[in-house]
């Protein structure tokens, strides 16, 4: 009895074991097609799959599936039972739907080929695992995750969409190759684990919205992807270890807060390695940024940390625009186009701060570095010297601070002074900079015995008054040599400007004075005023530019004693004036003396206006203006040439053999001033007495009733 209860007990056991079910679509298999062997299947049973072309199946009990690389299914594979293990098998869906569905839980997906057109794998279970596989869905999502605890690993993507996650929670993404136009999304979803994989493609690596908590470590993300890692809304992620590479952005922070980005790369990367846009409360350190357009740019952010950042070789380092509070500590930057960079951005920015004097209020010190030196940025301090080794220095809201014999280079300001008061910036010099001497809303300042080389702009003052450039020189500037923008009551006196686009240039500024400056060979103008009313140029040498002096819009402005010689067009250009005056300049061999057009009461007294390749004066739509006392002499065209000008009064003129004409006028003019004070001296009409009573005839409408005898005659 013993022996064949024991016989009986084997028997169970023999047919309690796993089977394998072997699947050949030839007919020599268990059976011929994958739906009937999992019919024939228990749970825990192997199915094996001979080479051949199958249908998709629904497996509904936990089995082992194994196929070859000569397997292939056509439809969906949907797995409904828990702990299934799936080898070797290439998929295929068939229209839109997803070619493996993973529903239950704890499965894995081993060396599977994956191929679908819209979905490569849904997987809504929890716990499960794809490894070493290939998911091919160029036109959609190669995978789906909406599950929690999943794992992906070592596998390769290949799509329009790598990995989209939804929801989930604690997956792991690690050791995959994703070529996708976009690489993993993942909104909602917390925890989860994102590392070592490599990415390439041209919208977006990783993208966070609106998750928490996820770990995004040593992923190679190459490509030219809009942002290489994209964090939208969402906060206390780790990114770190990363490298970044030849996109427009590396590392974005968009809305996001208290994200830790740490020890990553980012170089040749078109905008910025870093970027951070309504960003606050991040902390970025021991970061390497590098050939970048920014290493790292906050813009309208606040209350950042950037610590131990090292930024080489960008366009530029460190750039801060409409942001404010940031807290910066340790960081290097060098051989940047530009070191650093902090004013108010865009407009978008203005909401933040109650004034744009905030956005320069960032709490940095010395330990900070450019170029090996330390950054000098003084805010609300007064009554100080600032240390002459600095490499940048930021005055903002300061009152009697001195600077003195410093010397600073690529910056975006190698020296910045906002919202401050009796400044003294002097025996200094600043080169490759943006602006090297930058002013903003500061009054009481000077700026003396400067030099600003190969700047863009050299020295710019905007919205400051009170101010005085003395003794400053500006050359090679791409820009301005020196420029003012909406500013009151400026003196520039004895600078120089050479070589620059524009030597001088005044914007919407009034009261301002030019005194005895030297412009030479700029590209454009020598000294430009732009809607700046009641300025006075005096004494000022302008050669060799493209324009002398040339005003446009300004009103009431005098120009007095200067000299505009040898420059390609016009020596003084007057443009939609409203009263001037314009006295005792020389305007000699340039292509014209000087040019007035569409303005009006005008006061040109005492002029040399000689030599010049085309006209000595030439107007055209002037009105009401007051010609005297001018000397044209040799000049190629015409002395003085008038083109449609009305009710203009020229008297007592010399007109000295100007070779085509000494005079052309087609309108109604006034050429003398009656019998008793005369008309004009012309070299080719003789008369008899100061004045005498033979009229010239002035081409073709002019006439001068009562010209002079004698040069000067009426003296």
């Amino acid at each position: 009895m013993r022996y064949l209860i024991s016989f009986i007990l084997l028997l169970l056991m023999a047919s309690c074991q796993a089977k394998t079910i072997v699947v050949d679509s030839g007919g020599f298999g268990d059976a011929a097609s994958l739906a009937s062997a999992i019919t024939m299947a228990s749970s825990g049973d192997t199915i094996l799959l001979k080479p051949g072309n199958y249908s998709g199946a629904i497996v509904d009990r936990s089995l082992i599936i194994n196929g070859s690389d000569q397997v292939k299914l056509d439809g969906s594979l949907i797995i409904i039972a828990p702990g299934c293990k799936i080898t070797n098998l290439a998929t295929k869906s068939i229209g839109r739907d997803p070619a493996i569905v993973l529903q239950s839980t704890d499965n894995l997906l081993v060396r599977c080929k994956v191929s679908g057109t819209s979905i490569g794998i849904r997987a809504t279970g929890d716990g499960n695992t794809l490894l070493d596989c290939n998911v091919d869905a160029s036109q959609g999502t190669c995978m789906e995750l909406l599950g929690k605890r999943c794992k992906v690993l070592n596998s390769t993507f290949l799509g329009n969409v790598g990995i989209k996650m939804n929801g989930t929670i604690q997956n792991t993404i690690a050791g995959c190759e994703i070529q996708a136009t976009q690489g993993v999304l993942m909104d909602l979803s917390i925890k989860n684990r994102i590392e070592k994989n490599s990415f390439y493609g041209s919208a977006f690596g990783v993208v966070l919205s609106r998750s928490s908590s996820n770990q995004i470590l040593e992923n190679n993300i190459s490509g030219t992807y809009i942002s290489g890692i994209d964090v939208t809304d969402s906060k206390e992620n780790n990114i770190t270890g990363n490298f970044i590479s030849g996109g427009k952005l590396g590392i974005s922070l968009r809305g996001s807060q208290g994200n830790n980005v740490t020890e990553n790369v980012c170089q040749k990367n078109e905008r910025a390695g870093i970027y951070g846009d309504g960003a606050a409360y991040n902390y970025l350190s021991y970061n390497e940024l590098s050939e970048n357009g920014n290493g790292i740019l906050l813009s309208g952010s606040s209350e950042n940390g950037l610590k131990s950042n090292n930024a080489s070789r960008n366009i530029y380092g460190i750039s801060l625009r409409g942001s404010k509070g940031n807290v910066l500590r340790d960081n290097v930057m060098f051989a940047n186009s530009y070191n650093l960079r902090i004013d108010e951005g865009e407009s978008s920015s203005a909401h933040l701060a109650a004034s744009g004097h905030d956005f320069y209020v960032q709490d940095m010190d010395e330990s900070n570095l450019v170029d090996g030196r330390p950054i000098c940025y003084l805010i609300d301090e007064a009554d100080l010297v600032a240390p002459s080794v600095c490499g940048f220095l930021g005055i903002i809201s300061c009152k009697n601070i001195t600077a003195l014999n410093l010397s600073i280079s690529n910056s975006s300001a190698g020296i910045l002074a906002v919202n401050s008061t009796n400044l003294k910036i002097a025996d200094s010099s600043v080169s490759r900079s943006e602006n090297g001497i930058y002013l903003k809303d500061c009054s009481a300042w000077t700026v003396k015995d400067c030099r600003a080389a190969n700047c863009q702009i050299g020295y710019a003052a905007s919205s400051s008054s009170d101010g005085t450039f003395k003794n400053d020189l500006a050359s090679n500037c791409s820009e301005e040599g020196f420029r003012a923008d909406d500013s009151l009551n400026l003196s520039l006196q004895n600078c120089s400007a050479k070589s620059c686009s524009t030597g001088i240039y005044l914007m919407r500024s009034r009261l301002c004075n030019i005194l005895d400056c030297r412009v030479d060979q700029n590209r454009e103008a020598g000294i430009q005023l732009t809607s700046s009313d009641r300025c006075s140029l005096i004494g000022n040498v302008a050669t060799l530019n493209d324009q002398g002096i040339a005003l446009a819009g300004s009103n009431e402005c005098v120009l007095m004693n200067n000299r505009a010689e040898a420059n390609q067009r016009d020596g003084i250009s007057l443009v939609q004036l409203l009263i001037g005056e314009l006295q005792d300049n020389d305007a000699i061999g340039n292509a014209q003396g000087i040019f007035v057009q569409s303005s009006k009461k005008l006061l040109i007294k005492g002029n040399n206006m000689s030599e010049n390749s085309r006209n000595g004066l030439r107007m055209s739509g002037a009105v009401g203006c007051n010609i005297t006392d001018n000397r044209l002499q040799s000049n190629q065209i015409a002395g003085a040439n008038l083109v449609d000008c009305t009710a203009n009064f020229l008297y007592h003129n010399l007109f000295l053999d100007n070779a085509v004409h000494n005079a052309v006028d087609n309108n109604q003019n006034q050429w003398d001033a009656g019998p008793n004070d005369g008309g004009n001296y012309w070299s080719d009409h003789r008369v008899e007495g100061n004045p005498g009573d033979v009229p010239i005839q002035i081409p073709s409408k002019g006439v001068d009733r009562y010209p002079f005898q004698d040069p000067g005659g009426w003296l």
